[in-house]
């Protein structure tokens, strides 16, 4: 028996599609810093404030994604650039505004990669009611212009009851390096490619290229890509086997259709013969 994985294969190529073009190469330091939020939401970013604690922006919550009350929550995370010292904490309520609002989920991961990675985010079911918010946050160090930086992000959430939670969440992990050659050099790199880091530099933006290859946003966007095409790679054959089936069962009816269709014919015979005599 096969499974029908059509509706929520889709859902998650849209929001693939939607990584694309906001956490794709080129999001680091215009819509996000090195590590931001792929799933849940994060709040509104910006490059002034992103050293900033409790969540590296000035804007208050403002979108809310639905999370399930107890052990099946996860979050994704979409990173950009090299990155160390990931701590994952949640605070309950409305809009924490200090650092002792927040508890620790998940501390001291000491290498992000560029890529997408998961991590379950269990909650305090007894803490927690339908419709009550809370507040994720990451904290981690990375470079900035050669200087060894802590940054912040938070994603905003409302619980819901898990038995009613039907959102088709993102939760793969996948580095850049395996999908990029170690031996790509700067005169593989495409030529839009190549134009945005220069842009980027002419802009005091944050470093995209080291040793001349593939920027950090660049590799993570080629993540994003090769995972779209995976899933459309999925799509196709799932529609090819669920196809196939078919056929095979068609295949198989016919022979009883004939023999109905024979056995009819011989008594139409046998009754044609009866009326002559």
């Amino acid at each position: 028996m096969f499974f029908k994985p059509t509706a929520h294969l889709f859902a998650l190529v849209g929001l693939i599609q939607h990584t694309l073009s906001a956490h794709g190469d080129g999001a680091e330091g215009t819509v996000m810093g090195p590590v931001a939020f792929l799933w849940p939401s994060d709040r509104h970013w910006a490059s002034a404030s992103d050293n900033i604690a409790p969540c590296g922006s000035v804007s208050p919550p403002s979108n809310r994604t639905s999370f399930p009350i107890g052990s099946i929550g996860s979050i994704e995370l979409t990173i950009a650039d090299d990155a160390y010292n990931l701590a994952v904490r949640i605070a309950y309520g409305n809009n924490p505004t200090t650092q002792q609002d927040f508890q620790a989920v998940k501390s001291n991961v000491s290498e992000l990669e560029p890529g997408h990675q998961c991590y379950p985010l269990p909650n305090e079911s007894s803490a927690v009611t339908p419709g009550s918010n809370a507040t994720i946050q990451l904290e981690y160090w990375a470079n900035d212009n050669d200087k060894e930086e802590s940054f912040f992000a938070c994603a905003d959430i409302m619980f819901v009851e898990a038995v009613s939670f039907t959102t088709q969440v993102p939760c793969f992990n996948v580095t850049a390096d395996e999908f990029v050659p170690a031996s790509t050099s700067s005169s593989s790199v495409p030529t839009s490619i190549a134009a945005g880091q220069a842009t980027a530099s002419a802009t005091g933006g944050r470093k995209d290229v080291a040793n001349g290859g593939l920027s950090g946003g660049a590799k993570a966007g080629i993540v994003v890509g090769c995972i779209f095409g995976v899933a459309l790679a999925f799509a196709s054959i799932f529609f090819a086997i669920r196809r196939k089936g078919r056929s095979g069962r068609d295949a198989e009816a016919m022979p009883a259709l004939v023999e109905k269709n024979a056995k009819g014919n011989d008594g139409a015979s046998v009754m044609s013969g009866k009326t002559a005599s």
